[in-house]
Formats: C-alpha cells, sequence, structure tokens
C-alpha cells in the first residue's frame, strides 16, 4: 500500500493525486526548451514564476544602426507584451522575457500543465518576433 500524503520531490501528493509543497518556504524549479529557447520554471508560495532569454542586443561593433533598430524594437515590444510580461535587458546584453502568476494550490501535475502552456502561447509571438528580428 502506498503512504498517502506520498512524498514525491518537493511535493506531498495526495490519495486524490494533488500537490501540495512539503514546507511553506519549499520551491520546485525545472527547466525545458520550446522554440530554441530554455525556460526555467520556478514554483514557490502559489506563484508560477518563468524567465526565458530571448536574445541578444547587438554590440556596436556590429553597426550602431543595427543596435539602435534593435532596441526600438525591444522597446516597442516591451509596450506590447503580453498581460504580466516584461522584458529585461541584462548585463551580459541578453534580454529576457518574465512573469509570474498565482496559482491555486494544491492542485494535480495535469493541472499544472495548463498554466505552463498558457505561458507558452503568449510568449510565442514575441518569440516569433525577436527571431524574424534575427535577436535570437
Amino acid at each position: 500500500m502506498i503512504p498517502t500524503p506520498m512524498p514525491l520531490g518537493p511535493f506531498l501528493v495526495t490519495d486524490g493525486g494533488r500537490l501540495s509543497f512539503r514546507a511553506p518556504d519549499t520551491e520546485a524549479r525545472f527547466t525545458f526548451t520550446w522554440h530554441k529557447r530554455c525556460f526555467a520554471i520556478v514554483l514557490q508560495g502559489g506563484h508560477l514564476s518563468c524567465a526565458v532569454p530571448v536574445g541578444r542586443l547587438p554590440s556596436t561593433s556590429g553597426g550602431a544602426a543595427r543596435r539602435d533598430a534593435a532596441m526600438l524594437l525591444l522597446r516597442a515590444l516591451g509596450q506590447h507584451a503580453p498581460a504580466g510580461w516584461h522584458l529585461r535587458l541584462l548585463p551580459d546584453h541578453r534580454v529576457q522575457l518574465q512573469t509570474k502568476q498565482d496559482l491555486a494550490w494544491p492542485m494535480t501535475a495535469a493541472a499544472l500543465i495548463t498554466p505552463i502552456f498558457g505561458l507558452l502561447m503568449q510568449a510565442a509571438p514575441v518569440l516569433d518576433v525577436l527571431d524574424e528580428a534575427g535577436l535570437a
């Protein structure tokens, strides 16, 4: 007989298949590649955070005009990013897309897939624009 709740990594699994964290300050992290980019997901304290490097700002050595055009594009994308998403320019000139959402815990593993899939669908147009502009 399987004990209930059953420990599974940072989670406890109830007999109904619902996940909850073992302790309030516990976090779960995982990564996956989608559209040739590494998505980093963090689950902690009822929140799902997502951060993904989406491109790189061209260096001035590649031409000031190319860099200026990239900056204009990034500003426009930042203003039109999906609700709750933010673009950040990192110190190494990478551009990161990030968001944070509230989740209702406990939830099943299958129910957790829905908000993650939603994040991917929201990020897709931004990734497509950056790919088209050659900034990926």
